[in-house]
């Protein structure tokens, strides 16, 4: 079932995650690619912008990278707000789990028909997810950029030509044996008689 998580929300509710690190949404999203190649889960994940950006100047920012959506809301909106609109657009709503501590959010997820998982349970399972040893069965999955570098180097050479048989060099009594039959047909061609 696909995912659709608060951020921010989540962030608090990681241990080794600050919001007041810089790079705290880099981090969950690294943690969240991981988590996807474990499971195969698809995922979207919404942010709230910068409280730093300029509203008029922002940027609405949303892109995709195999299975993990990545949404930052725009400056005048929360994610929240982002989510509620997703949640009202969704035509299988039973398909969908939202991850979020949020309570307002979480009641309006319910009320339209979405399950919801708290973001502290979510991490717990994404901790063990991602700390459990893998499966002898499982397989790594691999992005298309990965798979490019991989075929180039092990790229199949080009097919070298088959080089021409050689004659093997006949025995040296095979070459007296070739000089004699040579020597006979001369004598034979040119009315010679045969010794």
């Amino acid at each position: 079932m696909p995912l659709l998580i608060d951020g921010h929300n989540l962030i608090g509710h990681t241990p080794d995650l600050s919001l007041s690190d810089p790079n705290d949404e880099a981090k969950l999203i690294a943690r969240l690619k991981a988590y996807i190649a474990r499971t195969g889960r698809e995922i979207t994940v919404v942010f709230d912008p910068d409280p730093d950006s300029d509203p008029a100047g922002f940027d609405y920012s949303r892109f995709r990278e195999g299975r993990l959506e990545v949404i930052y809301a725009q400056a005048w909106q929360k994610a929240d707000d982002v989510i509620r609109e997703i949640v009202g657009e969704v035509k299988d709503r039973r398909g969908l789990i939202v991850v979020t501590s949020d309570g307002a959010l979480a009641n309006f997820t319910r009320q339209c028909g979405v399950r919801v998982r708290s973001s502290a349970v979510f991490e717990r399972e994404m901790r063990q997810t991602l700390h459990a040893a893998p499966d002898e069965d499982e397989k790594p999955v691999a992005g298309a950029s990965e798979i490019n570098i991989w075929a180039e180097v092990f790229k199949e050479p080009k097919p070298v030509p088959k080089p021409q048989p050689s004659t093997p060099q006949p025995t040296p009594q095979e070459r007296k044996r070739q000089r004699r039959m040579a020597q006979l047909k001369k004598q034979v061609r040119g009315g010679g008689q045969l010794r």
